[in-house]
């Protein structure tokens, strides 16, 4: 399954955070870099006054007054000062490192120093009464936070911030959109049938505008599970009902036929007829009831799926000879599986006669068996008109009815595929419809069976025994 709009959240976020951290690198780099009016503007500001202070004390009290004034101004881990005169000479009578020294001869000789990595020099000339000219030496120990604002150090702050972002937009992304995707699964299950789908017991305590949406799918399904299972129960109860009185006109069918005379007879086989046919609508929409709320629970056991095949299909046979069709069998494979037998032999019954209704013409109706990679697959094809493709999923909808007078006309109910369905999910199959061509619908139900290897080793144990 596509994340599309997880990737979307992610994307853009994330974009949006490189464009931030780039720019405000960006503006770190002039405002906090070296050469960035905010790094040596207290330097600027302060360095005139320490030199002026320092000449005082020169004055006063000798290179020694000079020194002392300069390291009572100064932090040896981050700002050191030297007082030069105009020849360059240290009048502090302390020594200054080889990289500041560098920085003073480049000074001197008027030309720019070097990259000085972490470190900076800054020069401040100042005159004193008479017109002497001093320079103050200011070494600057760049601390951390300005170091990464400059050249390499710059490149690694963004690419460990877009790191960081990227991080956090992943987990923005999975939490935005991680209940949606709970959501749409869950619409997946109601939709293919499974009223017990909910979607709000895996968002724990979360209480947003997208979490009261999915509780609100909840509720929607809570409702329209009571709906359904109010629908089955009504349905259930009523065909129940409709026993009593069918068995009561059975009996007093019975007692009339014993009064009959010949011009009674065709009135009572008439009402005979109709009372099977509704006795037979209750027991499939019985059957339905069970196989729709779960409380068909069917042994399962070793059988023989070609054997239930011929056996629906012998009886097909006599039903298809009164409308003047036929039904053949091809069966390739000798199919064993694990399974109900009489929901089985519903499941195929069911598609057969599906089959025999619609179809025309002298063309048998065909039934294959078939086996291959651990599935049986029984495939029914009828000569009738077929069905459009945009209804062919509708087909196992109990009562769904292509069309009313075709069905009226052929007797059916629209409950047998619907429960050829649910029989075969029960057994961990599927049922699929297409149209053939040129013509006729095709049924196809797969089943999970015993792969052919295993069927025969399980025939050679059986050999031995016979003999």
């Amino acid at each position: 399954m596509t994340r599309r709009l997880f990737w979307k959240i992610f994307i853009s976020f994330w974009l949006a955070q490189m464009a931030f951290i780039a720019y405000m690198g960006f503006r770190a780099n002039q405002l906090y870099g070296t050469q960035g009016p905010l790094w040596h503007l207290s330097a600027e500001k302060s360095m005139p006054l320490i030199a002026q202070a320092s000449i005082a004390q020169l004055k006063a009290g000798g290179p020694q007054a000079a020194a002392a004034e300069l390291q009572k101004r100064s932090d040896p881990e981050r700002i050191n000062f030297w007082l030069l005169d105009a020849k360059g000479k240290n009048l502090t009578g302390q020594a200054y490192p080889e990289i500041v020294a560098e920085a003073v001869e480049s000074h001197l000789s008027g030309k720019e120093p070097g990259d000085l990595g972490n470190h900076a020099v800054l020069f401040a000339d100042t005159k004193d009464d008479l017109g002497n000219t001093y320079t103050l030496v200011g070494h600057y120990v760049l601390n951390r936070s300005s170091s990464l604002f400059r050249g390499e150090g710059l490149i690694r702050a963004i690419l460990i911030s877009s790191l960081l972002s990227g991080l956090t937009c992943l987990l923005l992304a999975h939490y935005l959109t991680r209940p949606i995707t709970i959501l749409r699964g869950a619409t997946q299950q109601l939709a293919s049938g499974d009223l017990e789908a909910r979607a709000g017991k895996d968002l724990g305590k979360r209480s947003d505008e997208i979490a009261d949406l999915v509780r609100d799918f909840d509720r929607m399904a809570d409702r329209l599970g009571e709906l359904v299972q109010s629908q089955r129960r009504l349905l259930s109860d009523v065909s129940h009902e409709l026993r009593s009185p069918l068995a009561r006109l059975r009996v007093a069918l019975a007692l009339s036929r014993r009064r009959e005379d010949a011009a009674q007879n065709t009135s009572h086989d008439r009402i005979e007829l109709e009372v099977e046919r509704l006795d037979e609508l209750i027991g499939r929409i019985l059957t339905l009831s069970r196989l729709e709320s779960g409380q068909v629970n069917p042994p399962m056991e070793p059988l023989s799926l070609n054997l239930i095949v011929e056996e629906v299909v012998e009886d097909a046979k006599y039903e298809a000879e009164r409308t003047g069709h036929t039904v053949k069998l091809e069966s390739r494979d000798d199919v064993h599986m694990n399974g109900n037998e009489e929901l089985l032999r519903s499941a195929v019954e069911n598609v057969v006669r599906n089959a025999i209704y619609y179809t025309v013409g002298p063309d048998p109706v065909m039934v294959t068996l078939a086996s291959r990679d651990g599935f049986a697959t029984v495939t029914v094809r009828d000569n009738g008109p077929g069905v459009p493709a945009a209804l062919l999923p509708d087909l196992f909808r109990p009562f769904y009815r292509v069309d009313d007078s075709r069905m009226s006309g052929t007797g059916g109910t629209g409950l047998g595929l619907a429960i050829a369905e649910k029989a075969v999910k029960l057994h961990h199959g599927s049922i699929c419809a297409r149209n053939g061509i040129p013509n006729g619908l095709i049924i196809e139900v797969s089943l999970p069976c015993q792969p052919k290897e295993q069927q025969a080793a399980k025939h050679q144990e059986v050999v031995p025994q016979n003999v």
